[in-house]
């Protein structure tokens, strides 16, 4: 018994000694870490985004509401450009077909074509019968630490991501 106790005191101290944890992160799950090619064939690798906000958009060509909201998006870069803010648009649609939508409606977050697959295992939502599934649009806002501060479906979410993003953030 009073090894246990010994132990106990031990691994409260050392806790102490390393750092508090910060109470502002309980509940909040770390951002996946991914690495992909943007739809220019340059490289993203999410690691490198530590200490910035990361605002991905989760979308395809044909979605109503994914365009519908993307004129919004465009005034949050807009708004935000400049700012320690990284802007990523995962699509499950391929390039080709990004590239025809884009000629004809700008959209001005880094876009990854075909990104199904990390979308599903990074983003996914867990139905009742236990398959994944994403809906579309999603939002998600990664805070500085790394960890996913934000997370909306629907048209609803645009708003939210300004929100913090002019809480966290000074726009130009």
């Amino acid at each position: 018994m009073r090894i246990y106790l010994i132990v106990a005191i031990l691994a409260v101290l050392s806790s102490v000694a390393l750092g508090q944890q910060d109470y502002r992160l309980v509940g909040k799950l770390p951002a996946p870490m991914m690495k992909l090619n943007d739809l220019s064939g340059g490289k993203i690798d999410t690691s490198q985004f530590k200490g910035k906000l990361v605002v991905y958009n989760l979308w395809f060509v044909g979605c109503p509401p994914c365009m519908e909201e993307i004129p919004k998006l465009n005034e949050i870069v807009n708004e935000f450009a400049g700012s320690d803010v990284e802007f990523v648009g995962l699509s499950t649609s391929n390039a080709g077909d990004i590239n025809k939508f884009i000629a004809k409606t700008p959209f001005r977050y880094r876009l990854v074509p075909s990104a199904g697959k990390d979308m599903l295992i990074n983003f996914g939502l867990a139905g009742p019968d236990g398959s994944l599934n994403v809906p579309f649009p999603t939002h998600v806002v990664v805070n500085r630490e790394g960890f996913i501060e934000y997370r909306a479906t629907g048209l609803k979410g645009v708003e939210g991501i300004r929100e913090i993003l002019r809480r966290e953030t000074t726009p130009k």
